[in-house]
């Protein structure tokens, strides 16, 4: 049975709140769009439910929510723009190879110099195109992508024995003692260092008296830093854990502009 859409993946990203994990079949083609503008998200939400509507097509403005997106949908392609309104595309691109190295990624920004084409594919991305000259090629690529149209030899990033990452903590609690003791405890699952930074202070993210001493509360910048061989997975499982902020399910959530917290 052919799937026709899901309004709910599709607006989950417009509101923020995601209801509970999709039960999708395992051969629904899945693609995650990620893009800051509303305007942008709708339009290519449209064309790509004219031209395949057996596509689930999930959407995200933001890094925060293109990782809860990621996490839930585990979608196969994801097409991705760079300049998100907190932090770059590229966190994005990182988390889904550290995860899923064989998920295509089509990258569609304003800015496609060599530079920064370069940069994508050093990351895993498969295609970057300019949104001025190429907007449906793009469309097109991830089209394809998502039912597996098109022949590729999976990327992966280039090997980095350190990884760094910047982060927002958004929950009310901060890195109060329970946010603290997951944190500590996902860390510890991993054989890399992991180091959080806050400030003029640097903290072993293994440590749950140094994590506490940060004091951390919502809205605090964190730089968190990860060194060894599976870096890269420590990293992406501290971002999934933000991204969520600290809940071990994807609850509904409501969106909180960093440094404007509210209570429990």
């Amino acid at each position: 049975m052919t799937r026709k859409s899901n309004p709910q993946v599709a607006a989950s990203a417009h509101s923020g709140r995601p209801r509970q994990p999709f039960a999708i079949g395992s051969g629904t083609p899945r693609m995650l769009l990620v893009d800051v503008s509303k305007p942008m998200r709708r339009l290519l939400v449209k064309m790509l439910r004219k031209s395949s509507p057996d596509i689930l097509v999930a959407v995200a403005g933001s890094v925060a929510e293109a990782v809860r997106m990621f996490d839930m949908l585990r979608p196969k392609t994801i097409l991705l723009d760079l300049h998100l309104p907190d932090g770059s595309g590229l966190e994005v691109l990182r988390h889904a190879m550290a995860l899923d190295p064989y998920c295509m990624v089509v990258v569609l920004t304003s800015r496609a110099d060599a530079k920064t084409r370069l940069h994508c594919f050093e990351e895993g991305a498969d295609f970057v195109f300019d949104k001025s000259d190429a907007f449906e090629r793009a469309v097109e690529t991830a089209r394809q992508a998502s039912r597996r149209q098109l022949a590729r030899t999976p990327r992966r990033p280039i090997p980095r024995l350190s990884i760094s990452a910047d982060f927002v903590l958004e929950n009310p609690s901060g890195l109060h003692v329970l946010p603290a003791a997951r944190l500590v405890k996902l860390a510890s699952e991993y054989r890399a260092k992991i180091e959080i930074s806050h400030g003029d202070r640097t903290a072993d993210a293994k440590d749950l008296m140094e994590v506490l001493a940060l004091g951390a509360e919502c809205g605090a910048h964190l730089a968190v830093t990860a060194t060894g061989a599976d870096a890269a997975q420590g990293l992406a499982a501290i971002r999934s854990l933000v991204a969520k902020k600290f809940h071990d399910d994807f609850a509904p959530v409501r969106r909180i502009r960093p440094g404007k917290c509210t209570n429990p």
